[in-house]
């Protein structure tokens, strides 16, 4: 592989290329650095990736028609060009992701690797859901040395030659800020613990909620746990109490994310396993699990359990995720359980996340037979194998503290 400096990346990718990009914890942020900077080099080439983390650097070179964006996750930098039609948006399936990837047939690749070890391999450390793909078809690979970079067992592994060229990292592994879980969350995490059934593997997303049930689940001392999809760094903590399972990887993840903290621990951990989409993401493989239970988040949910997790006010503010495809595995695994965890109301503007209907236009992410339970913190709403009938007033009893249901029904 050859070494480069940033002042050549256009050089080496040229214009009109399709270039896919590592996302999360392994996003390329140094060149990333260099596309903004000598994005008039790339003129008409079109990035692709996930949810990036950092500034995306490279946005005022889309704004400006330089370069074009296409991704499958709407962070908040990107909403206002999404808007304007100057990104594009793709409405897959995070299991989907490596068979677009294929399609494209990209021209560059751009990843962050550790350094390379005495026997010439490289690790994609926290981030392995679609780069694999992205390597295996793209022309040229280019990747970005970290040297803090977390060398984890499983799909992350590539050999220096398959990297064209590669860069000296000049910024900071990225990392996700764990999210304080606040009173309600933790009522709403309580609320989960007592449907879920013994010795689970937990699917589990990013957020308040999320990072309440870990610590729930580490305060009351439940064990034998194993997660897949995604790691936090709660799950650290759940390690270090001896209550994750012992029997192989109590980890099966396509994403880390989270900070240093979460790195050092999966650092050449046996218990932290990295594997792509097609596999850490793939319902037919995940169902293979005894007692696979998704735990997911959203926006709203109708009265019948029809769930929008990616529209506010018809603006996409997210994607469409693995929910889905954890959904599935989670109704073929024996002892299965699908949540849908929530609170009663927004935020934002206190508006109820319980909703009789989806506004006109609104993409369902999920439909209304992918949901056992809807939880929030006034209760649990049991939806599977429910009528409509039964789905109202289930719902209706949790989106209001207990003893107020006669005041919901008369502002209704």
């Amino acid at each position: 592989m050859q070494r480069i400096e940033a002042k050549q990346i256009g050089a080496l990718i040229g214009k009109g290329s399709k270039i896919v990009v590592a996302p999360g914890c392994g996003t390329p942020t140094t060149l990333l650095c260099a596309i903004r900077d000598h994005a008039n080099e790339l003129r008409g080439s079109t990035l692709y990736s996930g949810l990036l983390l950092g500034e995306y650097s490279f946005i005022a070179a889309v704004e400006a028609g330089i370069i074009n964006y296409k991704t499958w996750h709407i962070m908040p930098p990107i909403r206002k060009l999404l808007k304007q039609g100057k990104v594009g948006f793709y409405p897959l399936r995070a299991s989907q992701i490596p068979g677009l990837i294929e399609h494209l047939q990209p021209d560059v690749a751009l990843i962050r690797v550790s350094p390379p070890n005495a026997a010439g391999k490289c690790n994609l450390g926290p981030s392995v859901s679609y780069s694999p793909a992205a390597i295996n078809t793209a022309k040229c690979v280019i990747a970005e040395i970290d040297e803090n970079l977390p060398c984890i067992s499983g799909d992350g592994e590539i050999s220096t030659d398959e990297i064209d060229a590669f860069i000296e990292s000049q910024a900071p592994t990225p990392t996700y800020p764990r999210t304080h879980a606040d009173e309600i969350s933790r009522t709403v995490a309580n609320n989960i613990i007592g449907i879920l059934p013994k010795s689970p593997t937990l699917q589990i997303g990013i957020g308040a909620i999320p990072e309440a049930l870990v610590e729930i689940l580490g305060e009351l001392g439940i064990g034998d746990l194993r997660f897949a999809g995604m790691a936090t760094e709660g799950m650290a903590d759940l390690y270090d109490k001896g209550l994750l399972s012992v029997d192989g990887p109590a980890i099966l993840a396509a994403e880390l994310m989270g900070g240093e903290r979460l790195m050092r621990f999966a650092h050449d951990n046996p218990a932290v396993e990295m594997r792509d989409a097609r596999k850490a993401i793939n319902p037919i493989y995940l169902s293979q699990i005894e007692r696979f239970v998704s735990i997911n988040s959203s926006i709203e949910v109708d009265f019948t359990g029809q769930v929008n997790s990616e529209v506010v006010g018809g603006s996409q503010i997210s994607g469409v995720g693995g929910s889905f495809d954890f959904v599935e595995a989670a109704l073929h695994s024996p002892g299965g359980v699908r949540i849908l965890a929530m609170t009663a109301k927004n935020a934002r503007d206190q508006s109820d996340k319980i909703v009789p209907h989806l506004a006109a236009g609104t993409p369902v992410t999920l439909p209304r037979h992918s949901v056992d339970y809807v939880v929030t913190e006034h209760g649990v709403a049991r939806l599977g194998f429910a009528t409509v009938d039964e789905r109202i007033k289930a719902l209706s009893r949790i989106m209001v503290p207990a003893g107020c249901e006669e005041e919901l029904q008369c502002t209704a």
